[in-house]
């Protein structure tokens, strides 16, 4: 059994606002793409500012500065914990400090070329790891076959982090993912470009869950 995570990629406020709208009720937490057009080609809305909602949020920040992102979310309450990407050329123990000091859960995104042991220096000092199943910055993108066996040596080597997976999430998929022991799944076109999105997140969510 896995947590459905529906990830928001928004070009505006407007867009993000109808994109929580159809997942309200399903899911318990939301994860926004927060993308600078510099880490990632790709340019997404990511304003800290209020917002009217019930489901709890995580941070993707496929940004160059995750510090300075996760101090402007600080205001932000339904916030409950942040990713950036361990292939940043920053201080990651400086990271791990801010998003530690406004109350929230940590943890690192790893991109499929990216070796599982570079996780090492800071496995203990965070609580998550999100794998992703595409290279970072596009949504639609298919799942990368090799990156479900990076689950399963994370799982095996670090049992007490909690394992998310994002990208190439699929209907047809489900199946292989759960097989790997992943704790969340991340899924954003398999949604929101569905004609039918909150039908399409409430299958999603009962094939993850097995209700």
């Amino acid at each position: 059994m896995s947590e459905l995570i529906p990830a928001i990629l928004a070009k505006d406020a407007a867009e993000f606002r109808s994109r929580l709208a159809v997942v309200e009720g399903i899911a318990r937490c939301v994860q926004i793409d927060c993308m600078d057009g510099h880490f990632v080609s790709n340019r997404t809305w990511y304003q800290a500012g209020p917002i009217d909602t019930t489901l709890e949020i995580e941070l993707h920040l496929m940004v160059t500065d995750p510090i300075a992102v996760i101090r402007e979310w600080k205001r932000v309450p339904q916030v409950i914990r942040a990713f950036w990407h361990l292939e940043l050329p920053i201080d990651h123990e400086a990271a791990i400090r801010a998003c530690r000091s406004n109350g929230w859960e940590c943890g690192l995104a790893i991109s499929p070329e990216t070796p599982v042991d570079r996780l090492a220096p800071y496995a203990d000092a965070t609580d998550a790891v999100l794998v992703m199943g595409v290279t970072p910055g596009w949504s639609g993108q298919k799942l990368i076959p090799s990156t479900l066996e990076k689950v399963k040596r994370l799982k095996e080597r670090w049992p007490a982090l909690v394992i998310g997976f994002d990208g190439g999430v699929t209907r047809g998929n489900i199946p292989e993912l759960l097989a790997t022991g992943v704790d969340r799944v991340c899924a954003a076109s398999a949604i929101f470009r569905d004609p039918h999105p909150r039908a399409a997140a409430q299958s999603l969510k009962k094939l993850l869950t097995h209700r």
